[in-house]
């Protein structure tokens, strides 16, 4: 049992289920809302964890966690977890380059890319001595040790392979780079790829194993190793450089974890889905649209798609439109249970979560 999630044994034999591709009773279905009386409480969670994180306010952080943990409910199949990440470029500083924050836009960061001349960067080689690296891993250790029987350690946030090199090098250079000099980006993407087990490692040691327990991500939780894999730079690129320089990263990627999804990001990317469908060990599929597009759960052919070929579908929200109980319904109808996730349903107390619930236990 967890203090924030009282029913996780039965939590986890859910989960249990959906990876070995069977259903118990119901879908997968996350939610949660603040309990009664606490409904004013500041959602300022993760708005600067970024911040805090690179900044050394690893207690404040945690406490704040704890604060909102304490305050709100983790409704149905979702497992309560905080991550130690420093950023969506993180892998890139773990290459040398810098972290930096707006004043303005506190809640995100960014890092200027530090690759001018290939030749005297290369080879690409990761040092677990890295400054921003070892700030990572004793957070890890930080937030391990507050989370025993409270919640799990997340795993971080990857924007490995592709991503990094974008990162480090530059959106407008690095797509010159594919055609100019091919066998440099194949060079360095095999150097990503080979350091790629040995940072997730060093990071599981570090506290993301939660001492045998199971791993988590956003949510999602396995009792073995979970990860999400992700390349949004793909969107900027043909299928024949795609297969070339990311696909065989990603297929690495996937198999080093036992459960697995992908973040497919983007209507630019559409054009590698079958692609990245026919990858066997993958199990979930995450279709995340992006800003100004329709909502996830309103691209009924790209859900469809991902599950004839024998992918879960995770179906989320927008700011622009929630995932309420009644579209789950009508969702319901339309998708197959063992292989959905709904996350985040907008329901505004455990009473409508549970009417729900019970309703998707009679009509499954």
């Amino acid at each position: 049992m967890l203090k924030y999630k009282p029913e996780f044994e039965e939590t986890k034999k859910r989960w249990n289920y959906f990876w070995n591709r069977q259903l118990y009773k119901r879908p997968i279905v996350m939610s949660g809302c603040y309990k009664e009386g606490k409904e004013n409480y500041p959602e300022d969670v993760f708005t600067l964890r970024y911040y805090r994180a690179c900044n050394g306010l690893w207690k404040q952080q945690i406490e704040i966690f704890n604060q909102f943990a304490e305050n709100f409910e983790f409704l149905g199949d979702g497992v309560p977890s905080f991550n130690p990440d420093f950023g969506p470029d993180q892998f890139a500083a773990f290459y040398g380059a810098r972290l930096r924050f707006s004043e303005n836009s506190k809640h995100t960061n960014w890092v200027k890319p530090i690759i001018d001349d290939w030749n005297k960067f290369l080879p690409l080689k990761f040092n677990p001595e890295n400054e921003t690296f070892q700030k990572l891993l004793k957070y890890t250790r930080l937030i391990a040790d507050d989370s025993k029987g409270k919640y799990l350690v997340s795993d971080i946030d990857k924007h490995s392979n592709i991503d990094t090199l974008l990162a480090l090098r530059g959106a407008e250079k690095l797509c010159m780079d594919l055609y100019d000099c091919p066998e440099i980006i194949e060079n360095a993407m095999l150097s990503l790829r080979k350091d790629f087990p040995e940072i997730c490692n060093h990071l599981y040691r570090a506290g993301i194993d939660n001492n045998g327990l199971g791993t988590a991500h956003s949510g999602f939780y396995s009792e073995k190793k979970i990860g999400v894999v992700q390349a949004d730079f793909i969107c900027m690129m043909s299928p024949e450089m795609f297969r070339r320089f990311v696909l065989p990263a990603i297929e690495e990627e996937i198999e080093y974890y036992d459960d697995s999804y992908f973040h497919f990001d983007g209507p630019g990317a559409l054009k590698h889905i079958d692609d990245i469908l026919s990858i066997k060990k993958l199990r979930v599929f995450q279709w995340q649209a992006g800003e100004g597009q329709r909502p996830n759960f309103q691209w009924l052919d790209v859900l469809k798609k991902a599950q004839k070929a024998g992918k879960a579908v995770h179906i989320f929200g927008n700011s622009q439109q929630s995932l309420t109980p009644e579209i789950v319904k009508q969702l319901h109808k339309e998708l197959n249970p063992v292989d959905v996730v709904y996350d985040g349903v907008a329901v505004k107390n455990r009473k409508e979560f549970e009417e729900l619930e019970n309703w998707l236990e009679k009509n499954t």
